[in-house]
């Protein structure tokens, strides 16, 4: 049976991404000469509200979220949880706002996996690499998006999956930022470039459906950690719900994090993320 991943009202009043980071949306891209992930097939254009895409044989549902400029814009990829959908994920969750920031805004509907994403597959078969995959061309061919600014979140399952892209895509993703996501040893790939990633989990309460997200998501910090990759390590105490401060947090790394730079904050954290953050 399903479970629907219900969160409580009050982060229906998420934290207002009004400060967030000094480098956020950059008023000029420099953007390449042709689309940098490849050709684009039969896109449908992409504009606010629900979007079908057809990929690997599927129709799939998005919920987009456009800026007021969507030209050379970021683009944020947000994954709902287990028995969640994407509307919850952009209202509930906050991400919605990070549009107002200048962010393309993709939230995925899951094509009906055990676990709603399929991050256990990283072969061409995946249904959901191969929606991301298909995306980020037509989205470039629409928008002529931003290529160094391409950004995953999601929360428990959508945690799992930013996790899977993590380790998968990230010669496509600038930075990472999974809640109550992770990976036991088992899983772990390492990725092939260094792409920083905000790691944050509800501490030891943080389990669901027989899962221990703290146990995962510190596993993830750790390998990452010793293969040499930049993490940031976030651990609250509200169990396995996303912090109040989560559209803060994400405004503020993803504002400072490009694929084309090193991270501007390996000499310290910047004093307006949660101090349990490391």
């Amino acid at each position: 049976m399903r479970v629907l991943f219900a969160l409580p009202l009050f982060l229906l009043i998420a934290c207002d991404p009004a400060d967030p980071g000094p480098d956020q949306v950059d008023d000029e891209v420099e953007l390449p000469a042709e689309n940098p992930w490849g050709e684009a097939r039969s896109c449908t254009p992409f504009e606010t509200g629900t979007v079908q895409v057809e990929v690997a044989g599927q129709t799939r549902t998005l919920e987009v979220e456009l800026p007021e400029n969507p030209e050379g814009a970021p683009v944020l990829f947000a994954w709902h949880w287990w028995g969640g959908n994407a509307t919850e994920t952009l209202d509930w969750m906050g991400i919605r706002g990070l549009a107002d920031e200048g962010y393309i805004i993709v939230a995925p509907e899951s094509a009906g996996s055990q676990f709603e994403w399929d991050f256990n597959d990283a072969s061409d078969n995946n249904a959901d690499l191969a929606l991301f995959d298909a995306v980020l061309p037509c989205l470039w061919d629409q928008y002529q998006v931003d290529h160094n600014r391409v950004y995953s979140t999601g929360m428990s399952a959508g945690g799992l999956m930013t996790t899977w892209l993590t380790m998968h895509r990230s010669d496509v993703l600038a930075a990472t930022a999974p809640f109550s996501g992770g990976a036991m040893g088992a899983f772990y790939t390492e990725p092939e470039r260094d792409v920083p990633v905000l790691i944050t989990w509800g501490g030891p309460s943080d389990t669901y459906a027989g899962y221990n997200f703290h146990t995962a998501s510190m596993s993830f910090d750790q390998m990452l950690r010793d293969d040499g990759h930049f993490t940031i390590a976030c651990e609250h105490s509200a169990g396995h719900l996303p912090p109040t401060e989560a559209v803060g947090m994400l405004a503020t790394f993803f504002g400072d994090h490009r694929f084309d730079s090193e991270s501007p904050w390996l000499d310290g954290l910047p004093a307006t993320l949660p101090s349990w953050c490391e």
